[in-house]
């Protein structure tokens, strides 16, 4: 089968790979219909991504068809659309030698630990892959999982509530999409980022303010919009390898707010303005994954609520995965987000 490689940092390229094995118990075997190229996917080409191993096949933003099902899986059958990549199998340990995958001790994350869907197909543990809405594409379904990361820190980790103003930092796709869950609770929401176009697009989307941070002073108008006390909350969505998001965030949220860190950093360490944060009793505190799972936002979507069709900007097929990244690593072309499509 055709899949992308990232043999080591900075080294990508397409091969033709091993057909994927048959289901044994507690697996499916995925067709894959669509993949969304992550920021994380960036971070792994460049080596900055902390969980990620080499040589790995990246992608886990995905919807897809059950091709396959092994023993003892009964809550799937062939034809299905389902969306997330459950677990791959390590197949060494003492359970996967005895054909019982579904029990594996050391389970790999598909496109960080183990191979992903960056490929035409996949064969992974049965348990957390969940039913498409009949009203979505397959394009809509993959872009959900950023979504829904964005969604365990708009309502499981902020808790955002009507009347506050909460800062969005970074408008790339988890950003825009937090400030449109944001923006649903009833809050007043500001969006920043560095780059022109993505400014325009979460003003576009809804954002009650956007600042572009490299051109314009951010803390004015947040004092401007409070009375002068400062943001509720802030939204960290940035990562990467910089060091001035969360001084910003922890400078800009108002005496006992509280800052949530989304944004997968390259490096283990901040800066913060630690006498302010100290004796304005700020919280900061992480957000990780998806544990409410693909249900809330799926709702969301299905009824119309919430449009992420805007975040696509491109839709390739598979081979043309390395022109997708640099696409996005360069900003090129106005890119938010890359659909890859497998199957065309």
């Amino acid at each position: 089968m055709k899949a992308v490689m990232l043999s080591e940092p900075g080294r990508i390229e397409v091969i033709e790979a091993p057909d994927e094995r048959d289901p044994g118990p507690g697996e499916v075997r995925l067709r894959i219909e669509a993949c969304s190229v992550c920021g994380s996917d960036l971070e792994g080409l460049h080596g900055q991504h902390p969980k990620m191993t080499f040589p790995r096949v990246m992608g886990h933003e995905v919807a897809s068809v059950v091709d396959a099902v092994g023993a003892g899986v009964s809550n799937l059958t062939v034809g299905d659309r389902v969306a997330g990549t459950g677990h791959r199998a390590c197949g060494s340990c003492a359970v996967c030698r005895s054909h019982r995958f579904a029990e594996c001790a050391n389970p790999g994350g598909p496109g960080f630990t183990a191979h992903g869907a960056y490929a035409e197909y996949m064969t992974v543990i049965a348990h957390d892959l969940v039913p498409i809405p009949e009203s979505l594409t397959d394009d809509e379904a993959a872009v959900a999982q950023p979504v829904c990361i964005a969604n365990h820190a708009v309502s499981g980790r902020a808790r955002v509530e009507v009347g506050e103003t909460v800062l969005i930092q970074g408008c790339g796709p988890i950003g825009l999409s937090a400030m449109m869950l944001a923006k649903l609770k009833g809050a007043r929401v500001i969006s920043t980022d560095i780059v022109d176009y993505r400014i325009q697009r979460a003003t576009e989307l809804g954002a009650d303010l956007a600042i572009n941070t490299s051109k314009e002073d951010v803390f004015s108008p947040i004092r401007d919009l409070t009375g002068g006390a400062g943001a509720d909350k802030v939204i960290e969505c940035v990562g990467g390898d910089q060091d001035d998001t969360l001084r910003e965030a922890v400078e800009a949220v108002q005496s006992s707010g509280l800052v949530v860190v989304v944004g997968s950093f390259a490096a283990n360490r901040a800066t913060i303005p630690i006498i302010d944060f100290k004796f304005s009793e700020k919280s900061i505190i992480g957000s990780q994954g998806m544990p409410e799972g693909y249900p809330p936002v799926f709702d969301l979507m299905a009824d119309g609520t919430l449009d992420v069709k805007p975040l696509i900007t491109h839709r390739v097929p598979l081979d043309q995965a390395p022109r997708a990244l640099d696409l996005m690593d360069r900003k090129a072309e106005e890119v938010m987000k890359v659909v890859l499509q497998p199957q065309t």
